[in-house]
Formats: C-alpha cells, structure tokens, sequence
C-alpha cells in the first residue's frame, strides 16, 4: 500500500548501536534520530516523523515523499528484530507447555488418577 495525504502508515524501529547510544528509524519515510536511550530515542523519531508527515500535508508536497525507503540495512535489522520476537514468543509458549507438563506431571491428583485406571 502506497502512503498517501489521505492514508498511510509509518513504521518506527529503534535499536541500541552501542552502550548508551541508540538509533531510531522511521521505515517508510527514511527518517533517522539518535538519542542516549531508547525511550528518548522514540519519542525523538515519533516527533520527527510526524512532523515530517504534517510539513507534507500543509505544503501539498508530492505524495512520493511518504514513500522513501530507508536503506536495506535498517529493513534488515527490523526483520532480524522481528525474528527474535517470534522465536522469544514461541520459546515462551515452550515454556510455558513444560511448565504445565509438569504441574501436571507433579501433582499428586495426576498419580491417584494413574493408579487407578
């Protein structure tokens, strides 16, 4: 889908480049902002990219400025970012299932019920 005047979306990334230095990017609308955590780092990319987004909409600017591509690189390291969490959530379903396993696996109501069939 193309970002128009009227409708779009934006995509905001923020990741740590080293201790106390953090990037944060604006997918869509090839924005970048630097800030010394990463909480000041979003709050810096959300008040660039809407800014961005409101200059564009007052000058009428060309609807293709909503669409500039931020470099491969940064693409990357969000799809890399959305990996993990994808493994960190299926790793804590797996979790989660061995816990259960054995609570059930541990509880004495289990073994009587065992016993008896």
């Amino acid at each position: 889908m193309k970002n128009t005047k009227k409708q779009g979306k934006f995509t905001l990334f923020v990741y740590p480049e080293r201790p106390n230095y953090f990037i944060g990017v604006c997918l869509e609308f090839d924005l970048i902002q630097e800030g010394k955590t990463a909480q000041e780092t979003m709050e810096n990319i959300k008040r660039a990219s809407w800014n961005y987004l409101i200059t564009i909409i007052k000058k009428r600017w060309s609807d293709s400025l909503l669409n500039k591509q931020a470099p491969k690189v940064y693409w990357d390291k969000y799809k890399a970012y959305l990996e993990y969490l994808k493994k960190k959530d299926e790793e804590k379903k797996r979790l989660m299932w061995q816990e259960l396993l054995q609570q059930q696996l541990y509880n004495p109501a289990i073994f009587r019920r065992l016993a008896n069939v």
